[in-house]
């Protein structure tokens, strides 16, 4: 099964941007790879090493296929028994959706951080069905912490001197990452790749980040975001699409390519984050060396979408529009919305040839007629008559694409997500002392389709698109305030 999405940007603390792209989820080994092992054949071991006062590294190993699976429980209770500590925990995970729980990798390596320092634990890894069912012969182990303030339970630092060690997270050195140019990604030819050459089954997930946000010591919550990047994006694929992939869809075992195609020009780092088919960081990380993306020269169909434009509303409000270029193939500015002298930055798809206009800030520090400064806002208003302010983040508003009959429309960003705001407008606002207000009323509308048609060759128009905001132009007026929803 085909399973593509966009890539995703994080605004993080420490990763002023992050991309990640799944183009297609790895699926469980197929037949040939041999039924699930249900016998008393199947054994696990389990090592632990790298104690210290808050972590420990487990590893776990089995005799079966990859398509046997297991699930693996830490625990301070080393005294009840390991059978009926594994029939509880069964009974727990029979609570929710087993399959979303279990693990599939012959070779599992996991820090598990943070634990307690002076504290006895028993990591017990058994076999476990879908269907709950436990079967071949489990594996345990126990360990003891170091007190606060040592390394680990003989006091000294056990972990190699050579890797480098960031917030309990260890490199993995069955993972070689690097970026590799152009190549084949789920049968489609694509311009940025980075590649993952890998000698063991630990599930990863791969992003990457601008080079000069890159910081080691914030690798954990990388991978906390890219966990909670993903739920997000699985949840509104499967209401979009009538599907049921998990997490575990997501995530590569052994070599793994992914493409990064909407990239802006600069330097960058690809990480291989270890993540579980349960969403938490396995602590197991690789990257790459720093990368350079130059910018391209603009293709065909992204040159067509340059010029000026009439954008006609379906409430017969028209506005002529410039649309220039931002990044060739990546995204583009467009200035004159509502008539007025601000740009706002649309995001290119090569692949679907449409752009996407999202909330974000247009102008800041601008100097209103009354004296007032504040910024520039693009937001949203659906079709309740509700405003949706910044406070929601940089979400989709409306998408500009080409029509079957060869036409370019407007039309409301969302279509297939039901619980989304069904936008009819986008417009600019101004944001002064943390309150809304309008700037104007010529706002075309797209409750279903608005037209956006090639303008007249006018100076007037190419002017406008030149000069930008005069300092000389009259300064705008603030309109009346508005009351803005959260999703």
């Amino acid at each position: 099964m085909n399973f593509t999405k966009n890539i995703f940007r994080l605004a993080m603390v420490a990763f002023a941007t992050v991309a990640i792209s799944a183009c297609e989820p790895v699926e469980k080994p197929s037949e040939n790879e041999g039924e699930q092992n249900n016998n008393s054949d199947f054994a696990l071991e389990v090592d632990v090493d790298n104690i210290t006062a808050t972590s420990a590294k487990i590893k776990v190993v089995h005799n079966g296929k990859v398509a046997d699976s297991w699930y693996g429980v830490l625990t301070t209770d080393t005294t009840t028994r390991e059978d009926e500590l594994i029939d509880k925990t069964v009974e727990e995970l029979s609570a929710g959706d087993i399959g979303q729980q279990l693990i599939f990798s012959k070779n599992y390596t996991k820090i598990f951080s943070p634990l307690t320092p002076n504290t006895d634990y028993k990591y017990i890894a058994f076999g476990l069905t879908e269907e709950g069912v436990v079967y071949g012969q489990y594996a345990t182990i126990e360990f003891t912490t170091a007190q606060s303030g040592n390394d680990d339970n003989n006091g000294e630092d056990n972990t190699d001197k050579e890797d480098e060690v960031y917030d309990t997270m260890l490199p993995n050195p069955a993972w070689s990452i690097a970026y590799t140019g152009a190549g084949v990604v789920n049968e489609t030819e694509c311009q940025h790749t980075v590649t993952v050459n890998s000698t063991d089954n630990n599930p990863y997930t791969i992003a990457i980040v601008y080079a000069s946000e890159y910081d080691p010591s914030k690798l954990r919550d990388l991978g906390q975001s890219l966990v909670e990047s993903m739920l997000e994006y699985l949840e509104a694929y499967n209401a979009a699409y009538g599907t049921s992939f998990v997490l575990n869809d997501m995530l590569f075992r052994g070599n793994g390519i992914d493409a990064f195609d909407n990239l802006y020009p600069g330097y960058y780092i690809a990480v291989a984050m270890g993540i579980t088919s349960k969403g938490e960081v396995s602590g197991l990380y690789a990257v790459s060396e720093t990368f350079h993306i130059e910018e391209q020269q603009p293709t065909t169909l992204y040159s067509s979408w340059l010029g000026d434009w009439v954008f006609m509303g379906d409430n017969n409000i028209s506005n002529e529009v410039v649309i220039g270029r931002n990044v060739a193939n990546r995204s583009v500015n467009l200035m004159g919305l509502m008539g007025l002298p601000f740009s706002v930055v649309g995001e290119y798809s090569t692949e679907r040839n449409d752009i996407i206009f999202a909330a974000q800030v247009a102008y800041q520090n601008y100097q209103f007629s009354d004296g007032d400064t504040g910024d520039i806002h693009l937001i949203g208003l659906d079709s309740n008559g509700k405003y949706y302010g910044l406070d929601n983040g940089n979400y989709g508003i409306a998408i500009a694409g080409v029509l079957e009959n060869g036409k370019r429309a407007i039309v409301r960003y969302g279509l297939r997500e039901s619980e989304y705001p069904k936008f009819v407008a986008m417009m600019l606002v101004a944001y002064v002392g943390g309150k809304y207000y309008t700037l104007g009323e010529n706002i075309p509308t797209f409750n279903g389709i608005a037209e956006l048609a090639p303008a007249a060759a006018s100076t007037s128009m190419a002017t406008f698109s030149k000069r930008g905001l005069q300092t000389t132009q009259t300064p705008l007026r603030l309109g009346k305030e508005i009351s803005v929803y959260r999703f």
